[in-house]
């Protein structure tokens, strides 16, 4: 684990003491946009000064948003031992569950069994499964729960749809297989992220872009959350996909949400 890493979950646990933070980290620019954006606080406590997450939910989409979950560079502890060592089953990264809920009316493999995606959907409404190895055909990763429920009638009937547990990292997209891959995220840097991560393993996936994607961010855009920060990987694409919605991003400040597709057929 990196200092810098190091540092940032433990000033989510607890403030920090001034004397305690290194010069290098002090010094930053990201810390300091942290400070001047007022996701952390420089606050006097004694004799002293201490430093403390004062907005955690930004703080907590920064955190993600700087050490995605398939970056583990060490062994990690499970939930249970995290409470028994830490008292917090969050502490420390733990390996990702790759659970994933499936929705389509098809036949998919999963695990080396066959499954009725239709059964399970008519029914059930998804099948959910952690996934190993999985045969999906035609699939259509859907980032939010609500559009993965009613994806069809944004995209159609004919893919199976998929909605990870939590963000897709690259071990678990290696072990699906698929004829075509699309995926259907929030346009924000995120969403590019997410998308690059499959396209490494799957160099035919593609992006969905609604034809009026600008026009949709004129009217239903919101603000990008205070520490949002583009990776080296999206700030440098060429993909001429990612460029457009990068430019978006970029120009206003401003991301959109999937949600929108659904209204925008709707209406």
């Amino acid at each position: 684990m990196t200092p810098r890493k190091r540092f940032y979950l433990k000033i989510r646990e607890a403030p920090v003491t001034a004397r305690s933070l290194p010069a290098g980290m002090r010094d930053s620019a990201e810390f300091k946009q942290l400070l001047d954006s007022g996701i952390i606080r420089r606050e006097k406590r004694g004799r002293g000064y201490v430093y403390r997450v004062a907005d955690e939910e930004a703080f907590a989409a920064f955190v993600e948003s700087s050490f995605p979950v398939d970056e583990v560079e060490e062994p990690v502890a499970e939930g249970v031992a995290n409470v028994a060592h830490y008292r917090d089953s969050k502490a420390r990264q733990r390996p990702g569950k790759r659970i994933f809920l499936l929705r389509g009316w098809r036949e998919v493999i999963v695990n080396d069994f066959t499954v009725s995606l239709e059964e399970h959907t008519a029914n059930f409404g998804f099948f959910a499964a952690g996934i190993r190895k999985a045969g999906l055909g035609k699939v259509c990763s859907v980032e939010n729960l609500d559009v993965f429920m009613a994806a069809e009638e944004v995209l159609g009937d004919s893919w199976t749809f998929l909605h990870p547990y939590g963000r897709i990292g690259s071990q678990p997209i290696r072990g699906i297989q698929a004829e075509e891959w699309l995926h259907f995220p929030d346009y924000d840097y995120t969403g590019l992220e997410e998308y690059l991560r499959i396209k490494e393993v799957h160099p035919h996936a593609r992006l969905y872009l609604p034809d009026n994607l600008e026009a949709l961010h004129r009217r239903f855009s919101k603000p990008m959350k205070a520490g949002s920060r583009m990776k080296k990987r999206t700030l440098t694409s060429q993909l001429p996909e990612v460029a457009r919605v990068r430019s978006l991003l970029e120009k206003t400040g401003r991301f959109l949400e999937q949600e929108i597709l659904l209204y925008d057929i709707k209406s």
